[in-house]
């Protein structure tokens, strides 16, 4: 396998369609926690800005600045830049300066001043606007008056003699400036409780590393692809029936027919070139899809008159029974303890189409799994059948598929368009034989536009299988 590949991922281009599609897509299956986190976000933000609220009272007064420009008292305005620069630089510092603050407090007759106090000045003019906020409306029209009173005193030896000229009178506030808009909070949480579920998306679709595309495939391994099976919809009944998907249900589409034929025709030529008989179909998680392939593999190559057995390998959570609606079967464990008149034992469902496997879980499967009268096991039954096909636990949880490996001639890995990380299926991929002859995938459920691996373009719905039926 092909190690290393993946790691030169994060040097591809992006597909901003591929992109755009996979967003829509996280945002389908993360709705819920879309719509929590929107609700969470919402009721925060609104709860947190009425809970800290804390109001705020504002008196200012505009007015314009005069100094002294002759001996005997007059005053002039400031006109000149120059001046006017001067002012604007120097009075916000007369505010900060501490021999104005302590002059202000002991006007005030207080140790501590409830409010703060700022000034603007109006670029290139000598007009000023004093600003007091406070969360006490008497406090902030106070602080206002007495820094009017006794700025022309603390200024003076930094400005010379001024007077100011009122053009707006403070004001006792009446009521908060800083008064919550009941529709601007509600707009906010809504915008932000939408934006920050969408971004934690728009990371998860970005970021997303799963198998979705030939070319990351081709990255992680070298394995052939033999096909490519579209997602199959059935029509939304009132009351949810498990639906086994079978090519010989007249209501699955022929496009996915056609693709599974396709994946058979493949299949023999890859069995024939080998002269091989069994086939083990594997994945790297469960819901992948590997057996409901087994199935249908199995009833198209019974199709061409071939005589083949199913074998349900995953002893430990076995559900071929279930798909293939068979009560009374004797599973693999059985057969391979005592394999005596072993085609008196077998379940057949036609002449050509024979099942081994059962509803019981085995809890100890190590013991199948090195059975040592197994290889003769599989041996007895080439005799018999033109193809075994045998359906495991998926690899990338349990040992099972790799102890199965010396008694395969075939393996058909299934990967399931965007459902498992790319790393997670190349770390399963090693764990198989390097020989790439005896092992291909396919992959299952693709939405994106078919090449020459299907027929056409295919945009399926969004039905999921049953867990029993896709393992």
């Amino acid at each position: 396998m092909n190690t290393e590949r993946i790691q030169t991922e994060d040097n591809d281009e992006i597909d901003l369609l591929l992109l755009a599609s996979d967003f829509l897509k996280t945002v389908r299956t993360y709705w819920k926690l879309v719509l929590f986190l929107l609700c969470i976000i919402f009721v925060g933000y609104t709860g947190y800005t009425y809970l800290t609220y804390s109001p705020l009272y504002q008196s200012e007064a505009t007015f314009t600045v005069e100094t002294s420009v002759s001996e005997n008292g007059s005053y002039g305005f400031y006109y000149s830049s120059d001046t006017a620069d001067q002012l604007s630089k120097t009075f916000p510092y007369i505010l900060e300066s501490n021999y104005f603050k302590s002059v202000l407090l002991q006007n005030l007759d207080t140790q501590t001043l409830n409010g703060t106090l700022s000034a603007e000045t109006v670029s290139d003019s000598n007009m000023v606007t004093m600003r007091v906020e406070s969360s006490n409306a008497e406090d902030a029209f106070n602080i206002l008056n007495t820094a009017l009173s006794i700025y022309p005193q603390t200024a003076r030896f930094v400005l010379g003699e001024t007077q100011f000229h009122i053009i707006n009178e403070p004001i006792l506030a009446t009521s908060p400036y800083n008064q919550p808009s009941i529709l601007k909070t509600v707009g906010m949480g809504l915008l932000i409780g939408i934006a920050v579920p969408f971004v934690v998306v728009g990371l998860i679709a970005f970021f997303k590393k799963s198998a979705r595309t030939l070319e990351q495939m081709n990255k992680i391994t070298n394995l052939k692809c033999i096909a490519m099976l579209p997602k199959v919809t059935f029509k939304a009944r009132r009351k949810k029936m498990m639906t086994t998907i079978s090519i010989m249900d007249r209501k699955v589409s022929f496009d996915y027919k056609e693709n599974i034929r396709s994946m058979r025709i493949r299949l023999e030529r890859l069995l024939e070139k080998e002269n091989g008989k069994v086939v083990m179909i594997s994945s790297t998680i469960s819901s992948e899809g590997k057996s409901t392939i087994s199935v249908n593999l199995a009833e198209s190559l019974v199709s061409t008159g071939k005589k083949v057995v199913l074998i349900d390998g995953d002893v430990r959570k076995p559900s071929l029974a279930k798909m293939l609606n068979v009560s009374d079967s004797l599973g693999l464990h059985e057969l391979v303890q005592n394999k005596e008149n072993l085609l008196n034992k077998i379940t057949f469902l036609s002449d050509q189409f024979a099942f081994i496997g059962n509803h019981t879980a085995i809890k100890n499967p190590i013991e199948v799994l090195t059975d040592t009268n197994l290889e003769n096991f599989m041996e007895e039954l080439k005799k018999y059948f033109d193809v075994i096909i045998m359906d495991t636990a998926p690899a990338g949880i349990f040992q099972d598929a790799y102890e199965f490996q010396h008694i395969t001639d075939f393996i058909l890995f299934v990967v399931k368009y965007d459902e498992v990380p790319l790393q997670k299926i190349q770390e399963t991929l090693t764990g198989f034989h390097q020989d790439h002859r005896h092992m291909a995938y396919v992959f299952n459920e693709y939405t994106q536009t078919l090449n020459d691996y299907g027929y056409g373009k295919y945009r399926y719905g969004y039905y999921k299988y049953p867990k029993e039926s896709v393992s």
